[in-house]
Formats: structure tokens, sequence, C-alpha cells
């Protein structure tokens, strides 16, 4: 995979769309910051009975975390809380070139060789982490 492919029209598509991109009122919220490159990003989560009910994202940075925010928010919407973090677990594994469940990630597979891209994984994963710390914080109540 070249870093060309990296910026593929799923990811164009994904940093354009705005819908996930706004704030979410009585959310928990949870910021992240990669500060080798200077991306911040704020997640919002509203679960409701156990269900994340709505997630959302602002903040600012390179295309790739931009994107991947947008997917995050799109992939764990919908999920319990449980599974939104095996969910998120797999996607972190994929990035660190471990192994992980294909067949649980879907079309987020194409994102496989960010691995190779060692400058770009915090890029591609802020949103995930921050994501993540923001679940385990609504968990413990």
């Amino acid at each position: 995979m070249s870093l060309e492919d990296i910026y593929s029209e799923i990811i164009l598509d994904y940093a354009k769309n705005t819908k996930n991109k706004r704030i979410i009122e009585d959310a928990h919220e949870k910021k992240g910051k990669n500060l080798s490159c200077g991306d911040e990003i704020k997640i919002f989560i509203k679960p409701e009975n156990g269900i994340i009910k709505d997630v959302s994202f602002e903040g600012h940075g390179c295309i790739i975390s931009q994107a991947s925010a947008a997917i995050m928010c799109d992939t764990i919407k919908g999920k319990t809380v449980e599974e939104a973090e095996d969910f998120i677990e797999e996607v972190l594994k994929m990035a660190r070139g471990e192994d992980f469940d294909k067949e649980k990630l879907g079309e987020l597979d194409l994102f496989e060789n960010i691995k190779d891209f060692p400058m770009r994984i915090k890029c591609f994963t802020l949103s995930w982490h921050t994501a993540k710390e923001d679940i385990e914080e609504i968990k413990e109540g």
C-alpha cells in the first residue's frame, strides 16, 4: 500500500463528511491529543440503557485523523458499550499489526496496512484511543 492509497476516496469522503463533526449536548466527553503532530479531538458519547445512542467529535488535524474519527463514530453508534469497547480493541490491534478479527471489522480491514506507516498510526488511532478512554469512564459511572 502506498501513501497515496491511504488518501483513498473513502478517506477523502469521510474527511469531507461533517455529519459526525458536531457537539452533542449532555454527552460524556473526552479530549485527546497527538503531541507528535498537533492533532486534537474531543469525542462525545451519549449512552442510553447501555447502548451508544449517539457519538460525534470535534477538533482539528490531518485528513487521516479526521476521517478516522468520522469512521469511528459511524461504526460504534448503535452498539452496546461492551460491543463498542471490543470493536475498538480490534481496530487498535489492527493498527499495531497484531492479529485481529477481520470478520468483526468488516470493511475497516482496508486500513490494515496503516501499521506500515508509523507516523500515521497515531493519526489514525487518536479518535479510537480517545473513545476507548471515554467508554471506560462511562462504564465506571
